[in-house]
This record gives structure tokens, sequence and C-alpha cells, in this order.
């Protein structure tokens, strides 16, 4: 039992560590304690025990991985689905590849969920196959188990491929050893190997890892040299601390006039903090410097006279983010190496650019008036939904009939209880602009309440009040730096129904010698509006950094704005007109190149490799997610997860279901996709969501009664081939449902 747990052992530890290099900041507790459950079997003596052992093992990790208690998964229920096929399962294993990597397992549960169980599969794996003494297909499985993430991590995919190998050569040097002394130093000499490789694939990250994150720089301390400041660009709220002296960052050569430098927007707003939330869109390759044209962006953006040209050089900093003014839309870094596209228009490059090095990027950057921006029609596509979301909710959008309805039914929802902590800041939106008739006026009003008249301060080191901090912010301490600001208007706007997000990057910087000088200084955060016909217009709440107390650019720097904003005149025309659409071109003079994309790295071959393994996962993985929903004695929430397991099975089977779908509508859409009658399900559920106490167990029972009577008669009319896609379909998982 000693040898098997010591050529288990390192196997293990490579496989956790690859697949946690998906994750940023990984959670190595998760890890360690799924793989020590998958190693503990190996301790037992019979293949018999092993197996039961195995079983229970997996049942903590469900348990540890999706916070379903095991006997929860049983009886496991006709999802599995045999004889895949490759062209499937690279379809359904893509949904997991459209998120940027490393992911932030705090925005993403579900792929945090999957890598854990990933590492269960692999690590359990290996612990059998050695104490079965099959030392070569627990080679393989090691190999498979590190290559796979290894094949999303970009540079350090060669540094795992040593470590994956090592660890592979490792099992038969140690189940072959004659001698405890001779496992030892065996073990020794793949330590030393696993060391060798780990430094020099970290050479360049160790040299940096004094850099510090701009939230938290500290006055004192050494002059930090040019690869010492990186940047963490997601929401804290802790206070900051600018050096004495400023390091300058970066210079652009361009527009003369002032321009925020994005490098990323915060998308997601949960749990009171925003944090960077963008999928892939595509690979930039750099013999066509046009970059496809992102989601809400309109198509005026092609034109070529729109364009802004910057070129940038990079001095003081280490990020993989790219600086643009606006939404990107061509790009020549063919220094950078590869650069990805991500949703909202950011560039991301596979390692953080270097100083000495730049590019030329082309940006869209709107510059409205602001009639056109009080004139901007108020009827928004679906793909603006995601903006209108606070914790988990989605808001109806601006001027939609029955809004305040269902804003009232999110707060009074004694499902939803912990999402009430909002409630004073959304009244405090409704106070403040409540009158405006426009999106526009909403938007001015609270901007000019948080720099102007609502007696907030600039403070870097901010008191802490009890509570969620925006809501303190807002409601008693007012007193905060640019994240504070941008955060609250962003977070009241989307309750207001206006699509928002936080922007953030530097200030234009210092205009010197026809380049813009940018400096550690110049980081800050600012908010991004969605208009119709115009695309993503910035405004910037904090006192000090915006245009009326500083000489930064606000919304679109028209002059006209910032008269309105001072004379209060905030509503603008109520008239909603829809807007003009410019012919679309894809003429860039130098940086001319074809229209057709470059294909998305293909992922068939490692999905051959690991397409068994994975789709067990896969399956358990969302099978314990839709039933950890059941774990609670309030029929309410019972009725509530009938409703989404059903809206689950119909995302997965590429039904569009809206987010915020009535029951009305779900047995609408359940009629009208799969001809099924879903009158007594939606009957059974609103009961047993709404009807009086002394019925809603019944209604709850009832409504999960039906629900499976529905889903088995849908599944009897699906296609194997069609059941397949919805089993390995993420689609339910990333709705949040």
């Amino acid at each position: 039992m000693a040898r098997t747990l010591a050529a288990s052992l390192l196997p293990a530890l490579v496989v956790a560590w690859a697949w946690l290099g998906l994750e940023s900041p990984a959670r190595v507790r998760d890890a360690l304690a799924v793989a020590t459950l998958a190693l503990v079997p190996v301790l037992l003596r019979s293949g018999v025990a092993r197996a039961l052992g195995a079983v229970a093992a997996a049942g903590g990790a469900a348990w540890i991985a999706f916070g379903a208690q095991p006997w929860e998964l049983l009886p496991w229920r006709d999802e599995r689905v045999v004889a895949p096929l490759a062209r499937d399962l690279a379809q359904g294993v893509a949904d997991f590849y459209g998120v940027y990597l490393p992911f932030e397992p705090g925005s993403n549960p579900e792929m945090h969920s999957l890598v854990l169980a990933a590492i269960f599969g692999f690590v359990l794996a290996i612990g059998q196959l050695v104490a079965a003494r099959r030392p070569l297909g627990a080679a393989a499985v090691t190999v498979a188990g590190v290559g796979w993430p290894a094949t999303l991590l970009g540079t350090r995919a060669i540094a795992f491929g040593v470590l994956a190998l090592v660890a592979a050569l490792s099992i038969p040097l140690v189940l072959r050893a004659s001698s405890a002394r001779s496992i030892l130093a065996g073990g020794f000499v793949a330590a030393l190997v696993v060391a060798g490789a780990t430094l020099t694939s970290s050479a360049t990250t160790l040299a940096r890892e004094s850099a510090l994150d701009w939230e938290t720089w500290d006055i004192g301390g050494p002059r930090r040299d040019a690869s010492d400041i990186r940047f963490v660009w997601d929401s804290n709220y802790d206070g900051i601390s600018f050096p004495p002296e400023e390091t300058v960052v970066m210079r652009v050569q361009g527009p003369r006039t002032p321009y925020y430098w994005r490098t990323t927007t915060l998308d997601l707003f949960s749990d009171d903090h925003w944090f960077e939330h963008l999928f892939w869109l595509d690979q930039v390759d750099h013999a066509d410097r046009n970059l496809q044209r992102p989601q809400l962006v309109p198509e005026r953006s092609q034109v070529p006279r729109n364009w802004l040209d910057q070129r940038v050089e990079v001095e003081a900093l280490v990020d993989d983010h790219l600086a643009a003014a606006g939404t990107p839309v061509a790009l020549d870094a063919a220094g950078l190496g590869t650069v990805f596209l991500l949703s909202g228009g950011v560039l991301r490059a596979r390692e953080a650019v270097s100083a000495g090095e730049g590019y030329r990027v082309w940006s869209y950057a709107p510059d409205p008036s602001p009639r056109a921006l009080a004139r901007a029609a108020t009827t928004y596509p679906n793909a603006l939904s995601r903006f209108l979301e606070v914790d988990g909710r989605f808001f109806p959008h601006y001027g939609e009939p029955g809004r305040e309805a269902v804003v009232r039914a999110f707060f009074e929802d004694p499902a939803y209880s912990d999402f009430q902590r909002h409630l004073p800041m959304y009244r405090v939106a409704q106070r403040v602009a409540g009158n405006a008739r426009t999106p526009y006026g909403a938007v001015l009003a609270i901007e000019s309440w948080l720099r102007q008249t609502g007696g907030f301060r600039y403070d870097e080191s901010p008191p802490r009040g009890k509570g969620p901090p925006l809501v303190s912010f807002v409601t008693r301490t007012k007193s905060g730096y640019c994240q504070h600001f941008a955060g609250a208007m962003a977070a009241m706007l989307r309750m207001l129904g206006v699509p928002a997000r936080v922007a953030v990057g530097f200030t234009s910087g210092t205009l010197e010698d026809d380049e813009w000088v940018v400096t550690d200084h110049d980081a800050h955060a600012w908010v991004e509006v969605w208009f119709s016909g115009v695309g993503w217009v910035a405004f910037d709440p904090t006192p000090g950094r915006g245009t009326l107390g500083g000489e930064y650019s606000f919304a679109s720097g028209s002059q006209d704005a910032v008269a309105r904003l001072r004379r209060g005149d905030l509503t603008g025309s109520a008239r909603p007109t829809t807007p003009s659409r410019t012919p679309d071109t894809s003429d860039l003079g130098e940086a001319t190149g074809s229209a057709e994309r470059s294909p998305a790295p293909s992922i068939v071959a490692v999905g051959l490799v690991v397409g068994a393994a994975w789709i067990v996962l896969l399956g358990l993985g969302k099978a314990a997610f839709r039933r950890a929903r059941y774990l609670s004695r309030d029929p309410r929430r019972l009725a509530t997860a009938s409703r989404r397991e059903l809206e689950d099975f119909m995302r997965d089977q590429g039904v569009d279901v809206p987010v915020n779908a009535t029951l009305e509508v779900l047995r609408k859409t359940l009629h009208d996709e799969f001809a099924l009658d879903g009158r007594a399900f939606a009957r059974a559920a609103a009961s047993g969501r709404f009807g009086p106490p002394g019925i809603l167990e019944r209604n709850a029972a009832n409504a999960r009664r039906e629900v499976r009577r529905l889903l088995e008669a849908a599944r009897s009319e699906l296609s194997l081939w069609a059941r397949f896609r919805g089993l390995v379909s993420l689609r339910s998982l990333r709705a949040g449902s």
C-alpha cells in the first residue's frame, strides 16, 4: 500500500497543479481535498474494496465540487449517452473554451466545479491503475491529465509537458524499486527534474513577483523598476496608496484630444463587487489587422474615417491587456505574439507585454452630441441583458411597461432574501434620477449627484461602513475613490434599467511633444453606458478625475454636455429615434486585410484523447448542479428549482429561453418547440411559488413530478445526437440557473 501511494503521489500533484493553472487565483484547498479523496481508495487491498471506496470517494468529491450531497445524485436518470461523435464532443467542449483563461473561480463557479471534477477523475484513475499494477496505463492517464489543461496554458505548455513526462516515468520507477532507499532516491531525482522544469517555465514570472497591485500601492518602500508595476483590475474598496514618485507606464502617439485608455471592462456585478467576466471571440491573425466587430458596437465603427489611430509604447507595465481608446477595430501587434479579442472589444496578449514593446491600434470612440444621446432609442437588443444584471437578477430595461412591478417583486421575493441588501441603493437611484425622461437624463443625474451635489468626497483611505461596501458608500460614508464612484454609478444605472459597466485603465495622461505620457498615477476606473446607434459612451462620476474637476474627457467630451450638466438640464428629449446606419466597409489603408477570420484553435485532438472522461465528468457535474437546487425544505425554492430545471433542459437543446421568462412564456415555448402541454406544470409551479402556505408543499411536489414527466416525454422524441449535444452543452450553466 505504501508503494502504491508513493507511486501515485507525484502524478496526482502534477495533475492537480496543471488544472489549477486554469484558475486565478487558484483554490488550492479544494483541489487538495478532492485529490486526497481520490487517493484514499488505493490504501485498500482488494480490487472490490478499492472499487467501493472509489464510489464513496466520488460522492464526497461531488459534495465538495458541486455542493451536492451524495444521495441527491441518485437515481441516475437517462442523461447518459453512449457512442459519442468527435464533432459533437468538440462542439460541447468548446463551451468551456469560450471564457478567457485563467478564469476567476468566484465569477465562474461552474467552471471551478468542473476543474475539481477533472482533478478527482484523473487522480482516481491514476491511483486505481497503479494499485492494479498497470504502470503504462497510469502513465498514459497522467500525460492526458496534465496535457489537456496544458494545451490551454500558452507558453507554459512545454513546462507542463516536461512535468507530465517526469510524473509518468516516476510510476514504474517507484513500483519496480527494490528497497525504500531506491524509492527515496528515485523520488529525489524526480523532484530535481520537476524543480528544474518549474524554474525554467517561471523564471520570467518570478522576476516580476515583486510587482504590486495598483489598488494596494504602498507609499513607503524603494522605487519600482520598469518591470515592477502590475495592475489587477477587479474592484477593491479597501483603499489605495499611490507611490510618491510617478512612473511612466506607457506613451501614446495619436489623437491630440484626451481620451481614456481602456484596458478592460468589469461586466459582472456580484456580491457588491465588479469582476472582469469576458468571453473569447477571436484570435487575431497578424496577417489580417481588421478585428471582428463585437456585439453592441454600431456598423459605423467599421468606417475608417471614424477611427482613432494610436501608437502605444510600453515602458513600465506588467500586463497582458492592451490599452486603447474606445473599442479597438484594427490592430498591428506582430511583435507581441498571440493576441486574443475578448467580448466588449478587450484585447489580451498571451503573455504580458514587456517594457520597450509596442503596438498600433485603431479604435472607434464615439463623439455624440448631448442631443443625440437624449434622443437615442430605448429599444434594447437581447445581448444587452447581461449589462442589466445585478447579483443574478436581470432588471427590465428603462421605460419598459410594468418595470416597477418586476423590480418590486425582486426585492420582495423571500427566495432571494440576500438580494434585499441592494434596496437602499436602488431607492437612492430612484430619488436622484426618478424624474429623468430618458436614459441619458438618468445618467447625467446620477453622475452630477456623485460628482457635485450629493456631498461626496474623494478619499484614497475611505472609512469602512457596515454592510455591502457600495451601499454603505452611497448611503452613509460618501467617501471613496474611483472604484467606489464608478461601481456605485454603474450598479444604480443597471437597477434603473440603463445598460452600464465599469471600465478600467488610465486617464489620458499629459500631452508632451505630441504624445501622451501616462503614469501609474493615471490608473482609473470610470463608467461606460450603452446608447442605441452610438455604442458605449464614457462617463466619469469621480470628483477631480472628470471634466468638471480635471483635464480629462467626460462622455463625448462636448462642452455642450458639460454646460447641460452644470445648469441641471438633465432630461433631454423624450422622443426616441431609430439611428441611421452607415454602410459597412473594410478599407484600412495600410492595414487592409481579408474579412475572413482565422479559425479558433482546434481542440478535436484533445477531445478525442479525453472525451470519455469529459462526458462522464460533465454529466455528473450537471446532474449534481441541478439536484443541488432541491436541497431545501422551502416549497417556494423547490417550485423555483423545478422551473429552472425545465429552463436548463430547453437551453441545452438550443432553445432561446429569456432570462426572466414567466411560467406562461415557458409553457408556450415548451408547446412551440416540443409540442408538449405544460399547463399542469405551470399551475403547480405557480401555486407552489405563490400559493397560500397550506398547499405549498403539495404543489411544489406536483411541480417537480410534472417537470419530470415533461422531460421524459421530450427526451423520448429527441434523436440520440440531440440528446448528446444537450448533455455536453454548458448553456444552462452559463445562464446562471
